[in-house]
């Protein structure tokens, strides 16, 4: 069986002549951009532009990253487009151009050739027969037309997937807030969302995948968190042996991440990091110490069910409104359940009606949402209380 193959090489900072080196380098080690497009066909390149943050926040992709994708497939004959959905800001064609003024990508498409375009402009339903949870989804039309998906996304963590990179990049091809409904309705089970993102992969292929990692982001991401310089830039194929060569690269068993696992498990990409060819450096030489999980990681799965409802607010971390609020609306906007109000100095969460999506984190360009959790004594007292009540319940049955 001929395995999948994934590139690691090496690239320490974002400086334009290494990047394109360096995904140049990754691209020729899995076939080369003129064996992946043919001269003509319209690629389209997708980044990950969460949101209005300059490329050093490493929130969003870098640009040195896009442009170097793009002048790829432009040098082998290519029309390429740059796009994605970010959420709120593409729903406006002023706010989305002020979004790529300051992630980079205005600058990365006019100095490559490349046309941007809006996903919002316009969408198509596609179908997933195969698909689990989902076999409908309304994408861009852009994503749909195109004869090439082409994903370069950014390595950060995820309060609800464990980490983002090649196969939570494909959310991005659902256009404005289409993307809050799944938020709402998948949210509280990260599993359910998990496979929502592997029903959407199952529909939009990416035909090749490519990964910023030279900035990472660990901890709190995808927004606030820890940024440390991997210094890699990861490519291949199938985006499900991506990401298990990069949870591999953070000392992340790839079974962990459930659209890794959900994926592979459905005949969507490769896992086992048996059956995946390392090209280029070896994985035990870039293998990265002291990786932090985000204390937002849902594992609302693991709770017996019965006692979830009673837990909710006490275990899993809740969004807080801080003082650098600058009172803008977008996280009022941008909740998908409707649950944060606004104030007159600053919006109040609802707790009771929030999902622990973190919409509202990622829509923030002030980093003014943060994290708490209850206290630990609350916790305890709640959960001996909630244990009596199951073993009451256990004992009339």
């Amino acid at each position: 069986m001929k395995k999948a193959r994934v590139a690691i090489v090496r690239c320490p900072d974002y400086d334009p002549g290494r990047v394109r080196e360096a995904v140049a380098e990754a691209v020729s080690l899995i076939g080369g951009a003129e064996n992946l497009t043919r001269p003509g066909e319209t690629v389209l390149v997708k980044p990950n532009l969460l949101s209005a943050r300059p490329p050093e926040d490493a929130v969003t992709t870098h640009p040195a990253v896009v442009q170097a994708a793009i002048d790829l497939f432009t040098g082998a004959g290519a029309h390429v487009l740059l796009g994605d959905s970010p959420p709120l800001a593409g729903e406006r064609q002023g706010s989305y151009r002020r979004l790529l003024e300051i992630t980079g990508m205005s600058g990365a498409a006019e100095q490559s050739g490349a046309k941007i375009v809006r996903f919002e402009e316009a969408s198509v339903t596609v179908r997933q027969p195969q698909g689990r949870c989902y076999r409908t989804f309304e994408i861009a039309r852009a994503v749909a037309q195109a004869d090439a998906l082409i994903s370069v996304s950014k390595l950060k963590t995820h309060g609800l997937t464990f980490l983002t990179a090649a196969v939570k990049n494909v959310f991005g091809c659902i256009p404005g807030r289409r993307k809050a409904l799944f938020h709402a309705q998948a949210a509280e089970d990260p599993e359910i969302f998990s496979q929502m993102l592997v029903d959407l992969l199952g529909a939009v292929r990416p035909r090749l995948s490519i990964l910023d990692a030279i900035v990472a982001m660990d901890s709190d991401g995808p927004v606030d968190g820890r940024l440390r310089n991997l210094g890699l830039i990861l490519a291949g194929t199938d985006p499900v042996a991506l990401d298990a060569v990069a949870s591999a690269v953070l000392g992340v068993d790839p079974l962990a991440v459930d659209t890794t696992r959900l994926a592979a498990a459905q005949g969507l990409g490769v896992a086992d990091l048996e059956a995946v060819e390392v090209v280029g450096e070896r994985l035990e030489d870039v293998a990265w110490d002291g990786f932090l999980e985000p204390q937002s990681k849902n594992r609302w799965t693991q709770i017996p069910k019965p006692l979830r409802s009673m837990l909710k607010n006490q275990l899993i971390p809740f969004p807080c409104v801080t003082s650098a609020c600058q009172n803008c609306g977008a996280c009022v906007t941008g909740c998908p359940v409707r649950t944060i109000q606004p104030g007159r100095e600053r919006p109040r969460i609802v707790l009771g009606g929030c999902i622990r999506c973190y919409c509202c984190r990622e829509v923030c360009e002030y980093s003014a949402i943060g994290l708490r959790v209850r206290r630990l004594s609350a916790s305890l007292r709640l959960i001996r209380d909630a244990r009596r009540a199951v073993l009451r319940f256990a004992g009339r049955r």
